[in-house]
């Protein structure tokens, strides 16, 4: 009962730190009507150790949620940073490793299945174009939401700098579907909402 208890008390705190979390303001993605959008503030509240100044604006594909959808676990997120990294294949891998392994953690809580055993992470990501800054790969993570067992989200990121706002950016676009499918041009399209090559 101590146990049950403790749990309900983090569970409480965790939802109300990630309500603090939100922020509301305009999100800089531009993408269709129908996709939901969040703003995060950074350190992530699920994954803190994360050393970055910034936000993360995302957009969820209509039928993110939705696990008999072409779109399931479709959403591109981008990270608006306030210093250049120095990103790397390695660096994104571990990245993804702290933000996924925290973010299905905090899945598992919020569906209140505090006693799972979280399987682990696995990220294989590598250099698609290094004049384009980009990399493509795929990411095993047990989806605690919705599914409730681990899948497979391929992956492209890309890097580059906005002169237009002083700031970092770095894109994530997921999919379950493989990059020849439909859902990776609505992926593709989505983009900043300006140009950030003028001032």
């Amino acid at each position: 009962m101590k146990k049950v208890i403790n749990s309900v008390l983090i569970f409480s705190i965790l939802l109300g730190c990630i309500q603090c979390k939100t922020v509301k303001k305009d999100n800089l993605l531009k993408a269709p009507d129908n996709w939901r959008g969040e703003v995060l503030k950074f350190p992530l509240i699920f994954a803190r150790s994360l050393p970055y100044k910034g936000e993360e604006h995302i957009r969820f594909a209509k039928g993110w949620g939705d696990t008999t959808s072409e779109e399931y676990f479709s959403y591109v997120f981008v990270w608006i940073l306030d210093e250049s990294s120095g990103f790397t294949a390695d660096k994104i891998k571990e990245n993804m490793d702290i933000y996924f392994t925290g973010l299905m953690k905090t899945g598992l809580i919020i569906k209140l299945r505090f006693f799972k055993r979280l399987p682990k992470t696995l990220v294989m990501i590598s250099e698609d174009d290094p004049e384009e800054n980009s990399y493509k790969g795929k990411i095993r993570v047990y989806d605690a939401f919705f599914k409730k067992e681990e899948i497979n989200l391929n992956s492209k990121v890309s890097i580059s700098y906005c002169k237009k706002i002083d700031k970092h950016l770095v894109f994530f676009r997921l999919s379950p579907k493989e990059f020849e499918h439909a859902i990776w041009k609505d992926l593709d399209d989505v983009r900043i909402k300006f140009d950030c090559n003028l001032m």
